[in-house]
């Protein structure tokens, strides 16, 4: 989660983009869970998502995909925020055993840009440029011939009983649940094809993301693409709670 800046109220109806958008130069608290904390120290990119979907995910507002952010920064460990201290504010209480960090933002980039990019760029340069200052495997490059579902093997995807879809600019949003894990994509089509540009499967111990270009499996795009085909049709639930000012 993010520090929220003490100056905006946010239980107002409506928020401006700018006025909580980290910046370039700005130093910002974090707070990771101890399953999810920096593996690397130095210039990690992190997911910065608008309030609302920062609690609730990008499937109760998708509209809020476009407005999310890679943010990059250096990191300065602060403190592990302890359980059940009195005198902690609701913040804090919603990051209970949460580790709490200081960054330094050096750079600010729309996440679908970012998705965009590894589209244009060798794997071995975006490995080289990205992929080494990961946080819990934020940017990766992924375009060996290796399976992106590993738990889901080629006769499962009929048995997935719910999954949403939503519009993203060019992308297709598709979540969807297997076997206790929560998967997030973002995907483009290509004729007949599809490709992951963007994934995160999390469990209730572990998260994993890629920014990544990944050509899908035979099998799988079919499963994927049987499951954008009866997929809930997902629409924002918070109305245009922010406003795009930037």
């Amino acid at each position: 989660m993010w520090g929220r800046p003490v100056d905006v109220d946010y239980g107002a109806k409506q928020l401006k983009l700018s006025e909580i958008l980290p910046k370039t130069g700005q130093t910002i608290n974090v707070y990771f869970s101890e399953d999810d904390s920096p593996a690397y120290k130095e210039n990690p990119h992190v997911l910065w998502k608008p309030p609302v979907t920062e609690m609730n995910g990008w499937s109760e507002q998708p509209s809020d995909i476009l407005h999310s952010y890679i943010v990059t920064g250096q990191l300065t460990f602060v403190r592990q925020v302890l359980q059940g201290d009195k005198d902690a504010t609701p913040l804090e209480r919603m990051v209970e055993k949460s580790l709490e960090y200081e960054l330094l933002i050096t750079d600010v980039q729309p996440f679908l840009k970012m998705c965009a990019a590894v589209k244009m760029m060798q794997p071995e340069l975006w490995q080289e440029r990205y992929g080494s200052k990961t946080l819990s495997g934020m940017l990766q490059a992924q375009n060996n011939s290796e399976t992106l579902f590993n738990h889901i093997s080629d006769t499962e995807w009929a048995q997935v009983r719910w999954a949403g879809t939503a519009k993203a600019g060019n992308y297709i949003y598709l979540i969807f649940n297997r076997y206790e894990i929560h998967y997030e994509t973002l995907l483009q089509q290509e004729g007949d094809q599809l490709f992951v540009h963007y994934l995160s499967f999390a469990t209730y111990h572990q998260s994993d993301r890629y920014i990544t270009r990944k050509k899908l499996l035979i099998k799988e795009n079919e499963g994927i693409k049987s499951l954008i085909a009866r997929a809930v049709a997902l629409k924002d639930s918070f109305g245009d709670y922010l406003l795009i000012d930037v």
